[in-house]
């Protein structure tokens, strides 16, 4: 779901606005919904929108019942901001980003993602 949650926000930022909802609910419930989907219209209100993906490194994975966390050693040298309009790169992400983000077991038994926050210390990712 964690990997899911980082295809769908390019999906969401790229659909109409009365669209997004519904691209990202099957990957993310509230508060990160919500803040996601304000994210998206602040970002396509300056005409940017993200590029490229992640490489993952999720480390310290814990399932309790329906609760879980992770976190993960990403590498966003390969993704970052560009201009909707003319696809112009205006940005560029950073390696060893640690992120950590909380999951919940929904009453449809999926897993979504609850919150996920940058930490401000870098991180190393296992060999």
């Amino acid at each position: 779901m964690w990997r899911e949650l980082f295809r769908a926000g390019p999906r969401a930022e790229h659909a109409p606005a009365e669209e997004r909802r519904a691209v990202l609910e099957p990957v993310a419930t509230q508060p990160l919904l919500g803040t996601m989907l304000k994210g998206i219209a602040a970002l396509r209100a300056k005409g940017r929108v993200t590029w490229g993906q992640p490489v993952f490194h999720p480390f310290d994975v814990e399932i309790h019942g329906d609760r879980a966390a992770l976190h993960d050693c990403q590498d966003l040298r390969n993704a970052g901001q560009t201009d909707y309009r003319t696809g112009k790169t205006l940005n560029r992400g950073m390696a060893n980003i640690h992120m950590v983000a909380a999951f919940s077991k929904e009453k449809d038994g999926m897993w979504r993602v609850v919150q996920m926050q940058r930490l401000t210390a870098p991180c190393s990712p296992a060999a």
